[in-house]
């Protein structure tokens, strides 16, 4: 805390750092979903704690921790005993009014302390800047000062046990303790993840969760990471037109709690929803648990793993309910709820971080086209998703797969991913739409599968012998351009790309309904 402040009414900022390390980096599902129930409490419990913990503990009627977005829920400004005032607390990251730098210090020291004690090796970064009288402008200087802190600041790793003797395989930390339900040596970070995964009612591993086997002979899950658009752009629009604290701070937490609430009601509909088309499909209700899961879900994030053949289902239901969802209206101003998603294809043997990690980066590349110019709607990233099918459990880095695995010798990219879901584009190629029509007339064309393992690898052989290819199956019957379209896309890029590859890829993934 800079000198100068520890006098003056301050705004600060609590930001968890590398949440996803945290939860992902052991690689195995138990240890995952504990690390995601902890994420959704600990920051709170930690703020609580501060308040009951520091040398000179607040009392009850000194600090304000409701979130509720009403203005009896903010008695800073009107009562000035109140000395610490959060105003949100989401997803691992806080922002609160506090009166002075000095308890600011107190309060940051107790829950960076808090971390060390039940999170082990999570880490906290946090500032504060001067309060002035414009919110927008407050919380525009405190990111700027707490990107410039985490840039200059390392992430710790307390290490538990000196000297070390044992380091637990998947991270690398320190063992301190022999789990003998599962038979491995953990680390403390382990401990305190699988503490929290066993407060859950139903207990389940990623081996546990169905497959579909694929016409390669191998089993699939699907992964799934959707993040909501937009979300920064329009806070930070809407901080700027209304620079009142009071105001502000209700339009931030109305704002959140729309989130929240458009979320969790989109979830309930689409999970019931899901489960009807499961049953209508032949599954038993027993057996739903153990073919969608969802493992995290905070603010605009949502994880997930299923039955490979479950992915799409999933995303078709959970689209239809996300339209007309909003996230502001106000004054005839209305923000819509946008979503990308990401999903990756892989086989049982793939470790979990690798898995959840394809899905993560095909999310951020669906999000990159969202935000291209021609894309946006109203000026907004829309709807839009990617997914990879990948058989190799040691794959990690998505760029690095397409760059070498996904363009022939003549500079043919064998994808059109990422596909919009909106309907704004269903003139586009890369309409979501259209290529679920691809899958599902491919299918209808029953190829049989030497001549299905020729159509995957046609592009391949060159421009030239592939359409004399395409010719000899027309002259056998199979008219594939009719079916399917042209074979070919050129994009405003002059880059060449192949149509019907994407749609050969998920023909195992796309089900056949009632």
């Amino acid at each position: 805390m800079e000198k100068e402040l520890m006098e003056k009414e301050v705004l600060c900022i609590l930001d968890t750092r590398q949440i996803q390390r945290f939860m992902f980096r052991s690689n195995t599902f138990l240890d995952t979903i504990g690390g995601s129930d902890l994420m959704e409490h600990v920051l709170w419990d930690a703020i609580r704690d501060a308040m009951m913990s520091i040398d000179t503990p607040l009392k009850e009627e000194e600090y304000a921790l409701s979130v509720e977005p009403t203005a009896d829920a903010i008695p800073y400004f009107t009562s000035p005993e109140v000395k610490f005032q959060l105003i949100i607390c989401a997803a691992g990251n806080a922002l609160c009014l506090v009166r002075t730098g000095a308890l600011c210090q107190k309060i940051i020291r107790r829950i960076s302390r808090y971390y060390l004690e039940r999170g082990y090796s999570l880490n906290l970064a946090a500032t504060a800047t001067e309060k002035t009288d414009h919110l927008g402008n407050d919380i525009f200087h405190l990111y700027k000062k707490l990107n410039n802190i985490k840039a200059a600041s390392d992430i710790s790793d307390p290490l538990g046990t000196l000297p070390v003797i044992m380091r637990e395989k998947r991270t690398g930390e320190p063992v301190v303790a022999f789990d003998e339900e599962y038979g491995d040596y953990v680390s403390m970070s382990s401990v305190i993840r699988r503490k929290e995964a066993k407060k859950r009612k139903v207990q389940f591993d990623q081996r546990d969760i169905r497959t579909t086997h694929a016409s390669d002979g191998k089993d699939y899950f699907a992964y799934i990471h959707a993040d909501g658009n937009n979300l920064g752009i329009t806070i930070g629009r809407i901080l700027q037109s209304s620079p009142d604290y009071v105001e502000g701070i209700l339009t931030r937490r109305t704002i959140n709690r729309n989130i929240e609430k458009a979320y969790a009601a989109i979830m309930a509909k689409t999970e019931a929803e899901l489960k009807e088309y499961y049953l209508k499909n032949g599954g038993e209700e027993k057996d739903f648990p153990y073919e969608f899961q969802v493992f995290h879900r905070a603010g605009d994030d949502i994880n997930l793993v299923c039955n490979a053949s479950m992915a799409f289902p999933f995303l078709d239901i959970f689209y239809q309910n996300l339209a007309g969802a909003t996230i502001w209206e106000k004054d005839g101003e209305r923000v819509p709820l946008y979503v990308c998603a990401g999903i990756s294809f892989v086989t049982k043997d793939s470790t979990f971080h690798a898995a959840y990690g394809l899905a993560e980066q095909c999310c951020k590349s669906a999000k990159t086209s969202a935000k291209e110019e021609q894309n946006l709607l109203d000026g907004l990233a829309g709807n839009w998703i990617d997914f990879q099918v990948c058989d190799n459990p040691n794959v990690q880095e998505l760029d690095m797969l397409r760059e070498r695995s996904y363009h022939t010798v003549e500079g043919v990219d064998l994808m059109l991913r990422p596909y919009s879901r909106d309907e704004e584009d269903r003139e586009k190629d890369c309409y979501y739409r259209t290529l679920i029509e691809r899958v599902k007339k491919l299918k209808e064309l029953d190829l049989p599968k030497e001549q299905m393992d020729i159509l995957r690898q046609s592009y391949l052989v060159g421009r030239l012998a592939h359409g004399q290819w395409i010719r000899k199956m027309k002259e056998n019957g199979v008219d594939l351009s009719a079916a399917l379209g042209a074979p070919t896309y050129t994009d405003q890029d002059r880059q060449v790309h192949a149509v019907w590859f994407d749609a050969v890829e998920l023909i195992d993934f796309v089900p056949d309904t009632k």
